[in-house]
């Protein structure tokens, strides 16, 4: 399943939010008090699920996940009996692959069904349609039983506080044991579902499945007889210019690094914090120099001609196919990339380790990314069906080597998929009816696995190994800021633009000091004093 290349905002802004919390707020039941918002609670406790030995085992310190060379062939049937009531299960998620087939004519989603003792009843929408279909489904109060939501959303608090069911009671501490595949998400992940000193929701877990880094075609560069990673930004600039031939359409890249030059800078990942005071990475005199360098690629041409003008999958097509060498984009992007390559058998691919900007080892950071995709949340009336509901979403994050997990990602064998010894393979029926969306409700913790391609599966390992080793994580995750909520997105959107303009040439690098002092003065700084109060109040609670 891709991930989408740009995170939707689940509301259409402060008006929308507005227009939410009117049609679910009821007399008496106001929004939480903001010194509430990021008040503490104790997050459920972490038990991993005993299963399957991974062949490269990972890390829970540093988050770097479990890698497997193969399907187990005897899969462990980890649950017994159905997880349903009987009942109808509504649902509402997003998807970023086509739609499948209806119910009717889906022979996956049927005996999904028929698994859940429920008949799951999902409402499908195309991630392009999905903050305007959020925003419409609230304010008509249709809001269906289990729904998502993201922690960007304005207002979250007050809406969840409206909406949706505290959780609590059923997945606080050890509670969560009745639940054991719930209880298997790391607990970093669940930072973002405690509002208002409250467990509202379950978390859809991505893990460093989420952090971005730059793809390099190792099959491509091995055949003109480079195996080294360069050293330098200096160096890197001169790899990408031998490598650009215009007359044979080939460019080095697809796409401007600029978050690769920052991170070989050292720019922490987000905000900098320093005895409970912080302090935006924009606002480093790093940035500048970021800018200057990302100029010099454009300029010395090493990048498609149409870097500026397509869309994300454009440049994904361009580095499958040999059109470009190295790539942008995140670890969750690695299984797209190899069933979508157009190159042939020989395709392969790794992570290029960043260097640091003047060849210092120890500058270069690696910016994780959110380990929360999102809050899959239970509507507040649903109480009476909650454990059942649960249950079922427990059935939903069935992790890796499990019968379960093999259903569920992969359906039935000879119809959705085909064997290639122990390993699936999705069939073009499987590829359709599989795509339904649930796991934007629930899943397990990804694991690192490529069927039947032990190379590419070493190589996702020790991309990620890599990138927790210099590993820069946002000590804000998981707080809420009321301003970064309802003007976040204007202001950062006006700073992506003056960034652009800067790429483009049609303003000069000297134009971003003045930018950052506006979105400062436009609403940063409110952010700011809002985030270390959220970080005082939260404490340790998320640790």
């Amino acid at each position: 399943m891709p991930r989408p290349a740009r995170r939707t905002v689940l509301a259409a802004g402060a008006a929308g939010a507005a227009a939410v919390l009117a049609a679910c707020s009821n007399e008496g039941r106001g929004g939480a008090p903001a010194e509430f918002v990021n008040a503490p609670v104790e997050m459920p406790r972490h038990i991993p699920f005993p299963g399957l030995e991974p062949d490269l085992p990972g890390d829970p310190a540093t988050g770097l996940m479990d890698a497997y060379f193969q399907y187990p062939a005897q899969p462990l049937v980890a649950t017994s009996g159905a997880p349903g009531d009987g009942k109808v299960v509504e649902t509402l998620v997003r998807t970023d692959s086509p739609v499948p087939p209806d119910v009717s004519r889906n022979a996956f989603w049927q005996e999904l069904n028929s698994r859940l003792g429920s008949e799951l009843e999902i409402n499908i929408v195309p991630g392009p349609d999905w903050g305007q279909k959020f925003a419409t489904t609230v304010a008509g109060d249709v809001l269906p039983e289990v729904f998502c939501v993201d922690g960007g959303m304005p207002q979250l608090p007050q809406f969840m506080d409206a909406a949706a069911l505290d959780l609590t009671p059923y997945l606080s501490g050890d509670r969560v044991a009745d639940y054991p595949f719930l209880a298997n998400i790391p607990p970093e992940t669940w930072g973002p579902t405690a509002l208002n000193g409250k467990i509202m929701g379950v978390p859809i877990p991505r893990g460093v499945m989420s952090t971005s880094f730059l793809y390099k075609r190792e099959d491509l560069l091995a055949a003109k007889g480079i195996t080294e990673d360069p050293t330098s930004f200096e160096e890197f600039l001169a790899l990408c210019q031998e490598l650009t031939v215009p007359r044979e359409n080939v460019f080095a890249l697809g796409s401007v690094p600029l978050d690769l030059i920052r991170q070989m800078l050292g720019i922490p990942n987000g905000w900098v914090e320093k005895d409970g005071s912080l302090t935006r990475n924009l606002e480093l005199e790093e940035q500048v120099e970021a800018l200057e360098a990302a100029r010099r690629l454009v300029e010395a041409e090493v990048l498609n001609p149409d870097t500026f003008a397509v869309q994300g999958n454009d440049v994904k097509n361009w580095f499958g196919s040999g059109r470009s060498y190295f790539t942008f984009d995140t670890f969750s992007a690695w299984p797209q990339f190899i069933r979508e390559q157009t190159s042939g058998e020989d395709f392969s691919m790794a992570m290029l380790r960043t260097p640091g900007y003047d060849g210092s080892p120890g500058t270069a950071v690696s910016w994780l990314g959110n380990p929360t995709y999102g809050i899959s949340a239970i509507r507040q009336d649903a109480g009476d069906r909650v454990e059942a509901i649960l249950n079922v979403l427990n059935y939903l994050a069935a992790p890796f080597g499990t019968e379960e997990y093999l259903f569920r990602i992969y359906g039935a064998p000879g119809v959705h998929y085909e064997l290639s010894g122990t390993d699936p393979v999705l069939t073009d029926r499987g590829a359709s009816e599989t795509q339904l969306g649930f796991r934007y409700l629930a899943d397990s913790p990804w694991p690192i696995y490529v069927p039947g391609n032990r190379r590419s599966t070493q190589n996702w390992y020790e991309g990620q190994k890599i990138a927790v080793g210099q590993g820069s994580a946002d000590p804000t995750l998981g707080l809420y800021s009321e301003t970064k909520s309802t003007t976040g997105g204007s202001i950062d959107g006006r700073i992506n633009d003056l960034t652009n303009d800067i790429l483009q040439g049609r303003k000069p690098v000297s134009a971003w000091a003045e930018g950052v002092r506006a979105w400062k003065a436009d609403g940063g700084d409110r952010i700011r004093d809002e985030l270390e109060k959220a970080l005082a109040d939260r404490g340790d609670s998320l640790a």
